[in-house]
């Protein structure tokens, strides 16, 4: 089983620049962390390997060289190597200039049974790239899954749909975005804290995948930023409480009063 986990590197801080001319995040100088949902999806990546009586997982992230830190983290829990595509081109991009750079290299790995992803990048928010990725390489997609597993050659998953839980499965080659509810990720011990530590990932550009760079960063990118704002910060709620129902209905009571709503 050729498995490849898509992984990125956000901002580790919740109050992000914006750069006033792109209305992008000003990326630069930012500490970085391990997109939490990724984590996830490394973790139901390796649980998949060892079902399939073994493999590969190769972590693959589009970023600058600090990202090689997030990297680790995915290789000193199991994974087996990585790959960074690096290139000052992809700047800017969107997330169909982003899916098509990640499936490009995806390609250049060759043979990949399966893709795992976090659900979403906690910075976009978007949860397009999995679906960019399938889309580009022609590949099954099971999106927001809850638990993974793999059996004659197919992956099954369970998501929540409706109130429900629904069970889906599709053969390999495909594409699985994974929930942050999904499994308990396992914890590094020290050989894979130690083996982290020593790899070295090859670094590919846009040449080395066969990407023009028009077909990438804000010519490449279908959509443009117009503006990018922080949401306004509201009061902080009141949380009521009382010895008994009524107590506690009482209490609503007179805040409401105090605050002149009623």
């Amino acid at each position: 089983m050729k498995i490849v986990v898509l992984v990125k590197q956000v901002p580790a801080v919740s109050n992000v620049q914006l750069d006033p001319v792109t209305h992008n995040l000003v990326r630069t100088g930012a500490p970085g962390m391990l997109n939490p949902a990724d984590l996830h999806a490394v973790e139901a990546a390796l649980q998949v390997k060892e079902q399939a009586g073994g493999g590969t997982v190769t972590i693959l992230c589009m970023g600058s060289p600090a990202a090689t830190d997030v990297m680790r983290e995915c290789i000193a829990v199991g994974a087996n190597d990585g790959v960074l595509v690096c290139d000052g081109g992809v700047r800017g991009s969107d997330t169909l200039a982003t899916g098509q750079v990640l499936a490009k290299a995806i390609e250049k790995i060759g043979q990949v049974d399966a893709v795992f992803t976090g659900k979403k990048s906690l910075d976009g928010d978007t949860g397009q790239i999995p679906p960019a990725v399938a889309q580009r390489l022609g590949m099954n997609l099971l999106s927001y899954v809850e638990s993974v597993s793999f059996a004659d050659g197919k992956i099954k998953a369970t998501r929540k749909n409706n109130g429900g839980v629904e069970t889906i499965e599709a053969p390999t080659p495909v594409v699985v975005s994974v929930m942050e509810t999904a499994n308990k990720v396992r914890t590094p011990n020290l050989k894979g804290k130690m083996n982290a530590k020593k790899v070295v990932f090859p670094v590919w550009t846009l040449a080395d995948i066969a990407l023009a760079p028009e077909k990438v960063g804000a010519s490449g990118s279908g959509t443009k930023v117009t503006e990018l704002f922080e949401p306004p910060k509201h009061e902080q709620g009141i949380i009521i409480s009382g010895a008994d129902e009524a107590a506690a209905v009482r209490e609503l009571a007179d805040t409401l009063r105090s605050k002149k709503v009623i």
